[in-house]
């Protein structure tokens, strides 16, 4: 029986370890491409490779999943794939520096596949599930120690090397200034005075949101599943992540923490977990207290009692509703400078729903979203707790993608717990799904 046979029939295999002479490597040096990409994360932001670098990652990724050729995939990828093939068919809708746009969102969907594929064909032995565990651990407390840091240095920047290699065509545009120009945090004064809201070591301040809520459940997934050296760095990081969660006035972030925890402990307690009911309890005494203290309880009031990116909000989205009928199949291929209000974002922005119905259409948002149900319900089947958070991480995805882009960061966090979801445990019986040949 061939391997490539082997492991379609076998559904409780792990991805098998390539034989000598075929692209085989030590177990050590397998997973370095994801190792290094994490765990240099503060120095990547500071270079100004902070977005760039997960494309620049997928190289040596993808240049490890071509030395063992034939690759699996999941049941329900192929979902996945058609989306990828059918932005990339929306190009025929770009137009002048469009291009630029398109390209590095079309970069970033190539790259995050890569990964995808890469961690779940990497075995046990190869990268281990609970290296990825304290990867997210790490990854978590660069993004705390970041929002402490914007919270005290506020909108300080500074150029990167980045920033001064690129030519002057590249930088003079906007977007691609503000990827490669590090800052601490974007001051708002939507509360009636300045308040840095915490970006690094991401780009933007929504991304800084976004990334932390996805890294939360995959923080709990840890805690679940390492010694106790790294619970106690797991529980130290959630906790100084409170402050800076809070005064980041970020209320996307407060929700699906929120119903990620809520979720997680409910679920787990169904399968026989109880104590993690208990820890939801003693969780939401610790955030009511935090809250509590001053000044974090009047910027809090403040936050629901402002209808602040309400209003703007829902223009951009009533405005990607009113000109999808233009071009429904293929979208705009990239997001349009916003000329109706030119004060506000680019339409097709502020949600991955809309950004991808309006790059590229509404057969690309169904494949899109077809595919992250898809994910989250294929992860539901290995019902340990690491793999239960890491299920939540997954299933957060249709919520957030209404109000958060998931471009960039967000995109392969979702993809590495999508992928460690279906790996299973490291000694996984057969119920797992059945992969297929790539």
């Amino acid at each position: 029986m061939s391997s490539a046979s082997a492991a379609v029939s076998d559904p409780g295999a792990a991805p098998p370890i390539p034989a000598a002479g075929i692209g085989r490597r030590p177990a050590s040096r397998a997973s370095w491409a994801l190792t290094a990409l994490i765990g240099g994360i503060p120095i990547w932001w500071a270079l100004g490779l902070g977005s760039l670098i997960w494309i620049i990652a997928a190289v040596p990724m993808g240049v490890r999943l071509l030395r063992r050729w034939p690759n699996r995939a999941p049941r329900g990828f192929g979902i996945w794939l058609m989306f990828v093939i059918w932005m990339m068919l929306s190009v025929s809708q770009v137009s002048g520096t469009r291009y630029l746009s398109f390209g590095y969102r079309a970069l970033l969907y190539l790259a995050a596949t890569v990964m995808f594929l890469y961690v779940y064909n990497l075995t046990e032995e190869e990268l281990p599930r609970a290296k990825i565990l304290k990867l997210a651990v790490v990854y978590f407390l660069w993004g705390a120690i970041g929002g402490y840091l914007g919270l005290i240095l506020g909108e300080t920047g500074f150029t990167s090397v980045m920033e001064m290699i690129l030519p002057h065509s590249i930088t003079a545009n906007e977007f691609a200034a503000t990827m490669v120009h590090p800052t601490f945090a974007q001051t708002q004064d939507f509360l009636g005075f300045a308040l840095p809201r915490p970006t690094a070591p991401f780009v933007f301040t929504n991304e800084w949101g976004s990334g932390m809520s996805l890294l939360f459940p995959f923080v709990m997934a840890a805690i679940a599943g390492l010694d106790r050296r790294w619970q106690a760095w797991a529980t130290l990081a959630l906790t100084a992540s409170l402050v800076p969660i809070v005064l980041s006035v970020n209320r996307g972030l407060w929700l699906n923490i929120g119903i990620a925890f809520a979720y997680g402990a409910v679920l787990l307690a169904m399968r026989g977990n109880p104590a993690y009911l208990r820890s939801l309890a003693a969780g939401a005494v610790l955030v009511a207290l935090v809250v509590a203290l001053p000044p974090m309880n009047s910027v809090v009031a403040g936050r629901f009692e402002s209808d602040h990116s309400n209003n703007a909000r829902l223009t951009l989205y009533g405005q990607v509703i009113d000109q999808v009928p233009q071009s429904p199949l293929f979208g705009f291929g990239a997001p349009v400078a916003n000329e109706e209000n030119p004060n506000l974002p680019a339409v097709g922005t502020h949600g991955q729903l809309w950004t991808v119905l309006f790059s590229h259409g509404i057969p690309g948002a169904l494949l899109f979203v077809a595919f992250a149900v898809s994910l989250a319900w294929r992860t539901t089947v290995y019902r340990d707790p690491v793999s239960t958070w890491l299920h939540v991480v997954v299933a957060l995805v249709p919520l957030l993608m209404w109000f958060y882009e998931l471009l960039a960061p967000p995109l392969f966090i979702w993809m590495l717990a999508g992928a460690a979801a279906l790996r299973g445990p490291p000694k996984r019986t057969p119920e797992g799904p059945s992969p297929v040949s790539l």
